[in-house]
């Protein structure tokens, strides 16, 4: 062994070590993927489980609606506002018992861009800084994942709670559950 090689095997053995850190680091990253797709999916079930009694609706666009199925309120439908980033869900209950409606629980989840085996992340679409329900419609959002969000397909978890008797009668508080799978 030359000199050289003295002078330089202590660097090979940082290559090694650099070799084995990256692979080190490597396999915590894909275990951290895979932790994080089995809370997503966990997630996912829970949310099913909870929405197992939900009325499964296609909502249709918004503007695509008949002048009859738009007054008579009878077909669910979707709006997508993109100068807003926000979407309206129309129709999922009757003119009457929307007026009296409150929203309880808002998710989303975007179906179109997962690959096999994927579990999409669930996002909470509840709206903050404007009215839930007005003019029979349901407000979602505005969330950054709505922005640019023209042509995608999204899953959307909606729960209603509602009196059918107009008032604190006898009949109490009744809840609905819709899943609503749509393309913005």
């Amino acid at each position: 062994m030359g000199l050289l090689d003295k002078l330089t095997a202590p660097l090979k053995g940082l290559s090694e070590w650099q070799k084995q850190q990256a692979a080190a680091a490597a396999e915590r990253e894909r275990m951290e993927r895979e932790q994080i797709q089995a809370r997503r999916q966990a997630y996912l079930n829970d949310l099913m489980r909870d929405f197992s009694d939900a009325e499964h609706v296609q909502p249709k666009h918004y503007r695509e609606l008949s002048i009859g199925e738009a007054k008579a309120g009878k077909t669910p439908a979707v709006e997508y506002l993109h100068t807003t980033g926000t979407v309206r869900l129309y129709n999922l209950l009757p003119g009457d018992l929307m007026r009296q409606a409150s929203l309880i629980k808002a998710f989303g989840m975007r179906y179109d861009d997962l690959q096999e085996g994927e579990v999409g992340e669930i996002i909470d679409i509840k709206p903050k800084d404007q009215a839930p329900i007005e003019y029979g419609a349901i407000n979602l959002g505005p969330v950054p994942e709505f922005k640019n969000a023209d042509g995608t397909a999204w899953r959307f978890f909606i729960e209603l709670s509602y009196n059918p008797s107009g008032s604190a009668g006898r009949s109490g508080i009744l809840t609905r559950r819709f899943i609503a799978d749509c393309e913005l």
